[in-house]
Formats: structure tokens, C-alpha cells, sequence
């Protein structure tokens, strides 16, 4: 054994000292840090900016193999990046399975544990100053074992790319991979759960029994994050109004702001102003709330009553969203709308029924003994769990359901704190990695050697 395997199975004898980093990867953002914290140190957009011109020079072998480095990352939209096209660290193809752009992973990967080298250049010595990084962890992969957090649904090919990466370029002394719905339930100390996850790109539900994702009984509906983002774009359309950019906010009399701009940079950029306008203005209608507040004023008598008739007489106060070059929309229409497709069904996206009865459904194809676990510990997490009400109106939605008996105790455990909802999955990969128990089950470089991409179809459930 060489010396560099054996400092890398040494470093896996630390016990719960050992020093881990939790790598949490989503379609939206990505989330790297250290175990036994509670924050992820680095958090960041899961995209690359892409020259469009790069693929069209002819390119050596080993160009093409740190062609990553040229990807433009972070990227940050408000700024005006000209001949540059979005490039996401997952992609979906023709048949909606989720594809990983390995080069964007790398680029991401390097920026956050490594950080860039930057050459630092005084002109007042001819003194070689040594280079220092910036943007990351400054740490090295070969000194640290990596727990990942992964799809509810088994996705071989993405796993195969990222090991090989890992271990046969970046050398990390050992990695693992645990399903983001399992870490969801252990960052709120659940080993039984029935997991909602409402992220960007689709919805999830999924059983976790005795700390294992159920997937035969999991769901998975695209109607994410950018589902609602679209819905908000195309009222927009509809409406005549047009979104502006940050990076050319300004009233530019008539030039053509977007000369030189990609369509996919461009688009990205509007679009990350409908998300800020999504988590600021969209809600839930709670129903049960406007009844009852209907029954108070008719149970009223009086002037009293007809003082509070008068007021529910005035027209509502209009309440608007700022957009980046100062117009202003008036936000009635967007209001409740659109998060209410929650819990509308939706046949062309997976046929999704309406989120309580998708709960249903899931609840019903597990065994019977584990239901009741199942529904005394609903966890929500997600960007889109967000919207005000949502908890209470799915709370009333899933007991007005005649299938499940009245005696029977829902509980519907939400985030503490909105960092721990965004962070959830990465939350409970950094308190696995740091269990004493956990440590027999990383999977080492000398064991992947010895027997390939089994070990981790094997260990990694």
C-alpha cells in the first residue's frame, strides 16, 4: 500500500472526531461544509456560466479535460456576463431523468473545498510572492472524507460519475452517499417520518422507516420551485408586463439591452427576480380562517356588528411588487393563485392529485403497522414549503379526509427557522457524519479499488 492510501485509512480512524465535509447538491442551490456544525459554510447557485464560443475552437485532450476551469463560477445574474449561457449542475433529458453536467460538479466542487488560486503581484519587489486561494474552504480533498446527500430514487449513473471522480481524481480518503429524505428526518432526530420535500425542481414524498427511505412507496410529482416560477412568468406574459433584468435596469433610450446577452442568461436572470417575488408576495388560502372569521361577524350584534360590516365593505388595501426598474405590479392576482395549485391536481405532471391526497395515496401503499409513525411525524421542508399556511391549511385538508380515523393524532413538524428548512438535508448529513456509528460505513478508496462500484450499491441504501 502506498503512502498516501495508508494517510488516507488512517485519517478514517478518528472515531467521531473525524473531520468530514457534508456536500449537499440541489438544483437550485448547493450547500458544502463541515460535520458537527449547524450552517453550511458555502452556499451557492447551482450554475455555471459557459463562453459560447469555447465549443466552437478545437480543443486538445487536455483542454478538454480542465475545460470545468473555464466555466465562470459563481455567477452572479445582477451583473452583465455578455456572450455567456447557463449551464446547470442537473439537467434533465427527452425522458425526465435527472443527468449530471460533471463538469459544472467539478468546477463547483474545487471552488468550494479548494477555493482559486489567485497570483498575487506587487510592483514594488521582483520578489516571487506565492499564490494565495480565495472563494472556498482551503482544504484538500485527499484530507477529508465527503458524505453527499443524494435523490430519494436511486440515480446509478449519477453515483458512478461522482465516485469516479472522487476517488480516482480528487483522491478523498472516503466518501458516502445518504437519499436527502433520510438526512431530512435525522436533522429533526427521526428515525420513522413521512418526508415533504417541496424543492426547486420537482415534489417529494417519501417514507423513512427505521432510517431508511421506502422507495417502492415514494412519490415524486414535478411540481417544484420552477413550476410556480413559470406559472408567475406566464401571467406576467399575459398581463403585457415585461421583466427587466437588474444588470440593465436602467432606461437606456432605446439601445438594445441585450445585445451580446445569451437567451438562457437572460432568462435566468428574470427569473431569479420571479423567485424574490414568489417567496415575497405568494401565500396559502386558508379556508377554515374565512368561515370562521365570517361566523364571528354574524354572531355579532349591534353597531359593533354593523361597524365591522362597514370595514369588511371598505376595498382591500392594494399591496404591489417593486420591480428592478421601478415598476410596480399590482400583486392581487398572484397572491393566492398560485400556491393553490398545491392542492389542485395537476394530471399533465406525474398526475399529481393535490398534495393531501398525494399524501394519502403514499400513506395507503405502505404496510400497515407504520402508518400511524408515519403520519405522527410529517416533516416539510423545501424552498416552496414556505408559503404562510401552508402547514395549517394541510393540517385541516388531511383531517377532513374520511380515510383516517379522528382519534388518530396528525402532527406536522415544521422547521424551527427558515435556515433549517433551506439546510435540512445538509443539517442531518453533518449530524450522521459526525455519529460514532456512522464511521464503520464510509466507504474507503482501498475498498472501492478492491471491488468497484459494487461497494457503494451496497452499502448506500
Amino acid at each position: 500500500m502506498s503512502l498516501k492510501n495508508e494517510t488516507n485509512e488512517n485519517i478514517l480512524c478518528g472515531g467521531e472526531d473525524i473531520s468530514a465535509l457534508v456536500v449537499d447538491l440541489g438544483f437550485n442551490t448547493s450547500k458544502i461544509g463541515h460535520n458537527q456544525e449547524d450552517t453550511p459554510r458555502i452556499f451557492l447557485n447551482s450554475i455555471c456560466g459557459e463562453n459560447i464560443y469555447e465549443e466552437e475552437r478545437n480543443i486538445s485532450e487536455l483542454e478538454k479535460k480542465n475545460y470545468y476551469k473555464k466555466l465562470k463560477f459563481p455567477l452572479n445574474l445582477y451583473n452583465r456576463n455578455e456572450n455567456v449561457r447557463i449551464k446547470p449542475l442537473f439537467d434533465r433529458d427527452k425522458s425526465n431523468n435527472v443527468i449530471l453536467n460533471s463538469d459544472v460538479f467539478e468546477r463547483i466542487l474545487e471552488y468550494s473545498i479548494e477555493g482559486v488560486e489567485v497570483k498575487r503581484i506587487f510592483e514594488c519587489t521582483d520578489e516571487i510572492i506565492n499564490p494565495i486561494k480565495l472563494g472556498g474552504l482551503n482544504l484538500k480533498f485527499d484530507e477529508h472524507p465527503i458524505l453527499l446527500s443524494e435523490s430519494n430514487i436511486h440515480n446509478n449513473k449519477i453515483r458512478e460519475q461522482i465516485t469516479e471522480l472522487l476517488f480516482e481524481k480528487y483522491n478523498v480518503p472516503a466518501l458516502y452517499f445518504a437519499k436527502k429524505a433520510k438526512l431530512t428526518s435525522f436533522s429533526l432526530g427521526r428515525s420513522n417520518s413521512l418526508v415533504i420535500d417541496i424543492g426547486f425542481s420537482s415534489l417529494n414524498i417519501n417514507p423513512v422507516y427505521e432510517g431508511y427511505v421506502l422507495q417502492k412507496n415514494s412519490f415524486e410529482y414535478n411540481v417544484g420551485g420552477d413550476y410556480f416560477d413559470k406559472l408567475i412568468y406566464d401571467k406576467l406574459k399575459k398581463d403585457n408586463i415585461n421583466i427587466i433584468p437588474y444588470f440593465c435596469s436602467q432606461k437606456y433610450n432605446g439601445i438594445d439591452v441585450y445585445k451580446n446577452i445569451h437567451s438562457s442568461y437572460k432568462e435566468e436572470a428574470i427569473l431569479d427576480i420571479i423567485r424574490y417575488m414568489k417567496e415575497s408576495v405568494c401565500k396559502i388560502r386558508i379556508e377554515n380562517d374565512i368561515k370562521s372569521k365570517e361566523n364571528n361577524i354574524n354572531n355579532l350584534k349591534g353597531n359593533e356588528n354593523d361597524n365591522l360590516n362597514n370595514n369588511m365593505n371598505d376595498p382591500p388595501k392594494e399591496e404591489f411588487f417593486e420591480l428592478p426598474d421601478g415598476y410596480k405590479i399590482n400583486v392581487e392576482k398572484y397572491k393566492y393563485d398560485i400556491a393553490e395549485n398545491l392542492f389542485k391536481s395537476i394530471p399533465s405532471e406525474n398526475n399529481f392529485k393535490g398534495l393531501p391526497q398525494s399524501i394519502i395515496n403514499c400513506v395507503i401503499s405502505t404496510d400497515v403497522d407504520i402508518r400511524k409513525d408515519l403520519l405522527q411525524s410529517i416533516i416539510l421542508t423545501g424552498g416552496s414549503s414556505l408559503f404562510p399556511g401552508l402547514v395549517e391549511r394541510l393540517f385541516n385538508s388531511l383531517r377532513e379526509k374520511e380515510c383516517f380515523s379522528q382519534s388518530l393524532k396528525l402532527k406536522i413538524l415544521n422547521m424551527t427557522s427558515l435556515v433549517e428548512n433551506k439546510y435540512s438535508s445538509w443539517l442531518g448529513g453533518s449530524i450522521l457524519a459526525s455519529l460514532g456509528t456512522f464511521q464503520q460505513l464510509w466507504i474507503s478508496k482501498k475498498e472501492y479499488l478492491d471491488y468497484g462500484h459494487k461497494i457503494i450499491f451496497d452499502r448506500c441504501f
